[in-house]
Order: structure tokens, then sequence, then C-alpha cells
């Protein structure tokens, strides 16, 4: 029935939108080389974007594979650092060394590697630059995880908005965060801190300060200046300059915060109502008395460790439920009779299935909100990346279970998966946060195209932006003020200290007339004594 309701007032959205006024406009958008889960968001929106008229235009590396659309969005390639390699290959190999221990952030240091060699490619391509330049686009959609959009907007001299597809919220965008209360990226705290979470939260937000702007922004300064981008501005400057932020969050996932006017939450673009799963898997879903348990860690993470495959097929086999399992690698030994194994899965389709107790998932962006839309509760793996800081909030919302993969055992595993199923609190808050997810006027997807439109249609909306991006440092965090204020603190302290001094030394004077002593010499009465 709600998901009638959510259908009723998305078409009751989408003609509202079609009232207002717009022109056909041409649109870039900018996704990442990697991640095809990253890539879904900005093809959904380009199919939403050509459904309205607009003329969506994506910039991809060749050899990489997007699906057809009837209303035509168009494809812009050219030769990337993936366009010899495979991306999924790489992808692989830097999973199989998180899988080996090597310390994450140092695996994710490699990403920006590559994104820093195909966005030299870009800037050296000037034919691809003139062929865009041509184009003469109206607007450019970046994803910040990848920051050569930003580049790619300015040396177009268009307008440009951010869709960030990740759990992005870094203190870079300028707004506001509250270390007392807001939780940094990484950090893996709560709203809920005492004295060492505030202090470690501390730690963490000044690192992530450090590295961003230290280690990571100039170089692509570097190949700015290497590529000579005119006019000159620094990579902090590009991001500060899109027009809008788009945030593929939620209020319902992450806890409340200070935000901008031109920061939008749009978490959920992908998610939808259950279309009828085929036939096959239809009865055999209807045939799991005790439920099911899906099993999906997206579309990235093709293989696991050997062992870990083990010991969740003992746990799952140990299970009342049937459990449906997408894994593409080697089936283990112990795989249990109520466990079906597939290479691809309908997720989204069996998520909306009444027989559905639990999501077993590797905690990315696009399964957590299909979660979310269908209120079903999650046991997380996070591997790497925002996986963790998303999970930590499914739990702290008691939605569900964080498992440390590198530490569960089968029993640990089944203990979790039997608390998760028979517990209805969790199956409670999955219930509510769904249905507080879809009390919106505008669907996720609806709301991005409005957005985009309204920036269209005002010039990019300056309106929105705060004064704070022409403040610099001190006069932001007002240490000028401080200062002044110190001064006038240390002279007040100075001038009662002189004064204090000064009446001291009148107070006893060098003439002691206590009888004793008179300009050094003895009194006469002290003589005759």
């Amino acid at each position: 029935m709600k998901h009638c309701l959510h259908l009723v007032a998305a078409l009751f959205a989408a003609v509202a939108i079609c009232v207002l006024p717009c022109h056909s406009a041409k649109v870039l958008l900018v996704p990442t080389i990697v991640f095809d889960s990253h890539l879904h968001n900005f093809v959904r929106v380009a199919e939403a974007l050509s459904s309205r008229g607009h003329d969506a235009v994506l910039l991809l590396h060749e050899g990489r594979v997007v699906e057809p659309f009837p209303w035509g969005y168009r494809v812009q390639d050219y030769q990337g650092v993936f366009s010899t390699e495979s991306a999924d290959d790489w992808l692989q190999e830097l999973l199989k060394r998180v899988f080996e221990g090597k310390m994450t952030s140092m695996q994710l240091f490699s990403i920006l590697e590559k994104y820093q060699e195909n966005c030299d490619l870009i800037l050296g391509n000037k034919i691809l630059l003139q062929q865009l330049q041509s184009e003469d686009f109206d607007l450019v959609l970046v994803d910040p995880n990848e920051m050569c959009g930003f580049i790619v907007a300015h040396v177009l001299g268009v307008k440009y908005v951010a869709l960030s597809t990740g759990f992005w919220f870094p203190a870079e965008i300028g707004a506001t965060s509250p270390v007392a209360y807001v939780p940094e990226f990484n950090s893996l705290m709560t709203d809920q801190m005492g004295f060492f979470g505030r202090t470690w939260n501390i730690v963490v937000f000044i690192i992530s300060r450090v590295a961003t702007r230290l280690f990571i922004m100039p170089k692509f300064d570097h190949l700015m200046a290497k590529h000579g981008v005119e006019p000159q501005k620094s990579m902090l400057e590009l991001i500060q300059g899109s027009s809008l932020f788009f945030l593929c969050n939620e209020v319902v996932l992450d806890f409340p915060r200070p935000l901008l006017p031109h920061v939008v939450f749009t978490g959920g673009i992908l998610t939808e109502p259950a279309k009828p799963l085929p036939e096959g898997l239809r009865l055999w879903m209807e045939a799991a008395d005790a439920g099911v348990v899906v099993v999906s860690f997206g579309i990235g993470i093709r293989v696991l460790p050997k062992d870990l495959v083990e010991k969740m097929a003992g746990a799952f086999a140990r299970l009342p439920q049937k459990v449906v399992w997408r894994y593409s690698g080697q089936k283990p030994y112990n795989l249990g009779e109520n466990t079906l194994m597939m290479d691809w899965l309908p997720q989204n389709d069996l998520l909306g299935h009444p027989s559905v107790k639990v999501l077993v998932s590797h905690c990315g962006m696009n399964s957590i909100f299909e979660a979310i839309y269908h209120g079903i509760p999650v046991v997380g793996f996070p591997f790497y990346g925002d996986q963790f800081d998303i999970m930590t909030r499914i739990q702290a919302k008691g939605m569900g279970i964080l498992v440390d993969w590198g530490r569960v055992t089968e029993d640990s595993l089944y203990q979790t998966l039997s608390a998760v199923t028979t517990n209805p609190s969790f199956s409670k808050v999955a219930k509510k946060i769904s249905e507080i997810h879809l009390d919106k006027p505008i669907p996720p997807l609806n709301r991005t195209v409005y957005w985009l439109e309204y920036v269209l249609r005002h010039d990019g909306a300056p309106f929105l932006r705060p004064a704070l991006y022409k403040l610099s440092f001190y006069e932001y965090y007002c240490l000028d003020i401080l200062a002044v204020l110190l001064l006038f603190v240390g002279a007040i302290v100075y001038v009662v200290f002189r004064l204090s001094l000064r009446y001291r030394r009148s107070d006893v004077n060098p003439a002691h007339l206590n009888g004793h002593v008179l300009n050094g010499h003895v009194l006469e009465g002290k003589k005759v004594q």
C-alpha cells in the first residue's frame, strides 16, 4: 500500500516539476572512472534529464559500457587510463590487497593516483577539450570523489554542480562541522560522543583537513599548472565554486547536522518499487516458510577470501531461513542445501519481497538505501571507503549490526544473523526508517532534476552561496578578533601589574619610621636601649 502511495506522490511531483519553465539545456555529466555503482547514479540522472527534453552527455573513457536508453542520452568517449586495461580487474587486485591485510587507506591512495593519471590524459587531450568546447554546455555535473570534473568544467568556463555518490561531506564545502556532535568521515563515531570520542573525532578531523589540503589537492593544482589551465585557480577554489552540492545521503541515515542553502540531500536516487521476480526465483522464495536472507556485496566485489566465504557458508547453512547469495567466486565445500548461489540477482526486487528478513551487505550506499526503501534490516561487512561510516550509522540507529570481516567466526556470524532475524526491534526500526524516508513531497531523483533545473533557471543560483567562500582562514575562525581581544586583555593585565608595583613601592618608604632606622642611622632611643 505504501508503495502505491509513493508512486502516486511521485506522479504528482513529476507533474509539478513539469509545469516549471526551463529551457532545453545541454548538460555534461562527469562520473568517476571506477566503481560502476557510482556510474549508475549518473546514468539515472542522465535518463531523467533526457526524458525532460535536455541534451545529457556522459563523459566516459573508451571501453566503459552503459546500457542504451530509449530517450537517448549521448556518450562522449575518450582515451583514458582504463581504456587499455580493465578497471574491474584493477579494482579486484586492489580489493585482494585489502583482504590480505594491507592498510585500507593506503589502497585508497592508489585510487587517487589513477584519478590523477586519467585527469592528466584528459587535460592533455586537446581534441577532446575542443569537442567539449564546441558543444557549448550550459551545466556540468561532476562527482567530487574524482576532482578532475571540477577542472573540466573550469576549462569549459561552464557553471557546475557536484553530485557526491559516496558518503562525502567534508568541511571543504564550507558546511559547519561542530566536532562535538558531528562525526568526521572515517572516525567511526556517532553523534553521542564522550570525552575520548570527541578527542578522537578532533584528531581525525585535523588529519583529514591536513591530508586533503596538503597532499590531495596540491596534486591537482600541479596538473592544472602543468597544462596551463587558465584562469589560474586552486583546487579548493574550484570545489567551493560549485553552484550546488548534491549529497547521496539522508537524515534518516546520517545524524542531524547544520546545512547550507546550496547543499541538497538526494539519497536513494536508484530506489524504486520492486518489480515481479523471475518465475523460478519467485517460486523458490514463496517456498521459504521461515523467510529469506539476501546476501549481496555489490557489483564491485566479485571474490572474497576463501576462509571468509567458508565461514559465511557454514553460518548460512545453520539458519532456518533460505539464503540467496550473489557470488561469482568458487562455491565453498560447505554450502548448505538452503543456500542458492547466483552470479547475479535482482537485489531491489528481492528486497521488496515480503519473505525477506535481512540483507547481508558490504554497506555500499546504493544497497543501503534499497534496504531503507524496503524496510529491511542489515548485517553489514564493511570492507573499504565509506562503508564503515555508513554501517556505523545503521548500527547506531538500531537497523542492523556491523560485523568485522577480519575477526568474524562462523558461530559469531550465526549468532548475529539469528539475533537480527528473531529480534523484532530490528525489523521495527527498519520499517520506521523506511516510512520516514518515503514521507517526502518529491522523490530523490525528481528532487535532483528539480534543483538542476533551478540552477539553470537562475544562472547558477549565486544567491544560495554563503559569503564564507570569500573569507580567509583567520576571518572565518575570527582569529583576528581573538588576537585583538588577547592583546587588549594582555594590555590591561600589564597596566594593572605595573600600577600594583608602583603602589607597593610607594607604600614601603625608604625611611622606615618604625623606630629602628632613619636614612641609615640608628635612632637615639634605640641607642639607649
